[in-house]
């Protein structure tokens, strides 16, 4: 995905496409009636635009995977399938980030690690109740832990800091809003090179376990703290644009998204925590940050009001300034991006919306029972040698 120039401007949809398949069974009146409510501008870009391509998240959340395309339009980063957030350029910490030693700098999130058949489940903080005695308690456990081994903070503790050690765990860990389904022995490298952060981190569950704090937390019925989730390391890498500044359009206003709350929708809150976490770092460029308005939309069949307010305070002046913009049309795996320029609204003869880009293709088949038997069973072995290492056997 490259980055238009001269479109500073983003208007997120979350929600919005449609399976292909339940589109097509529709004929051209139901598809009228079925989408009445979308707003006159994306209606006509709907008319003026050739088929863009589907992005696909790669399973990936899908704010993370087009803000990692967003910031890195040229795939310079260098990483198999997790990015490296904790590596981005840091100018208060690097004087160079070229010469940052790969994988020696971490993300860290304090959460609830659960084991199921499928794959592991990690709650993160923000979807907790997390107060600051109980989040200090954590700490109190946490960081001694931590200094035997050489972590150190580049940042405060608090829901997500990072740590950065001397010595390379050459790792690639999912985000806490991309791990989900990931087995553990998945998350827990069995090299040798990780051999001393991987015992370092079994113990760092035992010792969560027998905590006071979090036998008081169960016996209220909350979720323990049992886990502080490592994640983002890899090979340094930079970005020439800035992190985009975010606002949420609801039926209520515009505003500033400076706050993940419960009322906004997963897309908003996502653009929150990443722009947050990442405004930590830094991106060391002075370029002129792109607007995002993420639109609170909950999906069809529910309250569509909110794009009447699109329309008037947000599409209508941007047309009436010349501005040209972008589209991100999302779906549960992906998006599409529709591009709203002077070109286009010279088609002016073009008014009939094209229904198809509301489409979203169906995923692969994901993996058979007898798949998920036989990684069930290599899990449970390395599982036990996992125990027989931490056990000293």
């Amino acid at each position: 995905m490259s980055k238009p120039s001269n479109a500073p401007l983003w208007v997120f949809v979350p929600n919005i496409l449609v399976p292909e398949m339940a589109l097509e069974r529709l004929s051209a009146n139901s598809r009228a009636q079925s989408f009445a409510g979308l707003p006159a501008g994306l209606l006509q870009t709907m008319a003026r635009n050739a088929a863009p391509e589907y992005q696909n998240a790669d399973g990936l959340d899908r704010i993370e995977a087009w803000l990692m395309r967003y910031l890195d339009s040229q795939a310079q980063a260098k990483f198999d399938q997790y990015p490296a957030w904790a590596m981005l350029e840091m100018p208060n910490l690097d004087a160079d980030a070229a010469q940052v030693t790969p994988f020696t700098r971490f993300w860290s999130t304090v959460g609830c690690l659960e084991i199921e058949r499928d794959g592991v489940r990690f709650t993160p903080p923000e979807v907790l109740q997390v107060g600051r005695a109980d989040l200090d308690a954590f700490w109190n456990v946490v960081i001694p832990l931590l200094q035997q081994h050489g972590w150190t903070f580049n940042t405060p503790a608090g829901f997500h800091s990072l740590l950065s050690n001397p010595t390379p765990v050459p790792m690639e860990q999912a985000s806490p809003w991309s791990v989900q389904g990931i087995r553990l022995t998945d998350y827990l490298p069995m090299n040798h090179e990780c051999s001393d952060w991987r015992r370092m981190w079994l113990n760092l569950q035992v010792e969560l376990h027998n905590a006071e704090f979090n036998k008081a937390r169960e016996a209220k019925g909350l979720k323990p703290l049992n886990a502080l989730w490592f994640w983002g390391g890899g090979e340094a890498w930079q970005t020439d644009v800035a992190l985009p500044r975010v606002k949420s359009v609801s039926e209520d206003g515009v505003f500033d998204a400076v706050k993940m709350t419960d009322g906004a929708d997963e897309a908003v809150n996502r653009f929150v925590f990443w722009t947050q976490l990442l405004s930590q770092l830094g991106t060391g460029t002075d370029v002129k940050p792109d607007h995002v308005y993420c639109v609170n939309f909950q999906g069809w069949g529910g309250n569509i009001g909110v794009f009447k307010l699109l329309e008037s305070e947000v599409l209508q002046p941007m047309r009436l300034a010349g501005l040209a913009f972008n589209w991100v049309l999302l779906g549960n795996n992906g998006w599409k991006t529709l591009k709203s320029n002077w070109m286009n609204r010279f088609k002016f003869w073009q008014n009939k919306p094209d229904w198809a880009l509301l489409g979203e293709p169906e995923m692969q088949e994901g993996p058979s029972e007898e798949d998920l038997q036989a990684a069930w069973q290599q899990g449970q072995r390395d599982q036990d040698s996992i125990q027989a290492e931490w056990e000293g056997r």
